[in-house]
């Protein structure tokens, strides 16, 4: 049987990962779930729900593309304008951050002669000094790895509407205390979705 399905698909133009969820209802209607996932920068693309579509085969055939194509589009573009927008961000951090190295070389005073016993304790106390920074950065550097695997495994869950899973995954406040505002919005985000989606499925 030919289908036109993946062509009207093609059409769409769509800039992101689109995730189907079909459930058969006992009533023979059928509730789709459609969510656009896109890997942008800014988490606030994250917050954005699936549609939920409930209709019979034969409704979904006739007005199923017609009922998603202007909403995804919207989607499309705002997910568009936070990639330029992010991009352009860290465009500029980088070059404040050069501007910024590139004054405190300018600005860096001029050392005295030094002795050398005096140039091998400063080197073994910057060495040790170094090293301990070193660890640290490298031990913050793990931390945040975790941290941000953490965070777009949730992430993904959230997409396939893995809402209790995505809320197990959540890293403690206590070991990010730093990220608490961010974990307990997310917390809740999750939540809220949870809810309705449980909801919705009763309606079913």
């Amino acid at each position: 049987m030919k289908t036109n399905f993946f062509e009207h698909l093609t059409g769409l133009a769509l800039h992101g990962a689109l995730n189907l969820n079909i459930l058969k209802n006992p009533d023979n209607t059928l509730a789709v779930s459609v969510y656009l996932a896109h890997e942008t920068a800014d988490k606030a693309g994250t917050v954005i729900p699936p549609m939920i579509l409930k209709a019979t085969a034969e409704e979904l055939d006739e007005k199923f593309f017609e009922t998603i194509a202007n909403p995804l589009k919207k989607t499309s573009e705002l997910f568009a304008n936070m990639d330029a927008y992010q991009k352009a961000l860290d465009k500029a951090k980088e070059q404040s951050k050069q501007e910024q190295d590139k004054k405190k070389k300018d600005t860096k005073p001029k050392t005295t002669a030094k002795s050398n016993t005096e140039e091998n304790e400063d080197e073994e106390d910057t060495d040790n000094l170094f090293s301990a920074q070193q660890n640290e950065q490298q031990q913050k550097a793990e931390k945040k790895q975790r941290y941000e695997e953490a965070m777009t495994q949730i992430n993904e869950l959230n997409r396939q509407c893995k809402y209790e899973e995505a809320i197990s995954l959540l890293p403690q406040v206590e070991d990010y205390p730093d990220k608490a505002e961010e974990l307990e919005r997310k917390r809740k985000e999750l939540e809220k979705r949870k809810a309705q989606y449980e909801l919705l499925m009763q309606e079913v």
